[in-house]
């Protein structure tokens, strides 16, 4: 029974997020495309996406030289240790 419980609860949570994120899309949709460049977003085929996708990762796109020297087994993208 806890197995039903808990995969009907992770159900009911993604139900809520998908929901939240379709209301949250329906209002940006009537947004104009200037009050979403204030917002630092964009259409582009039918998606939103960050006017700067550098921004999104500031640890990333921000680091410093020598720390990116001394860590060559981190991808570059993503952050994440290389094996």
């Amino acid at each position: 029974m806890p197995i039903l419980r808990n995969t009907l609860r992770r159900l009911r949570t993604a139900l809520g997020n998908h929901a939240a994120k379709r209301r949250m899309y329906a209002e940006l949709e009537s947004c104009d495309p200037h009050t979403l460049k204030d917002i630092g977003l964009r259409w582009e085929r039918g998606k939103l996406v960050p006017l700067n996708p550098e921004s999104q990762r500031p640890d990333i796109a921000y680091r410093k030289t020598e720390e990116s020297a001394e860590t060559p087994d981190v991808c570059p993208r993503c952050g994440t240790r290389l094996t």
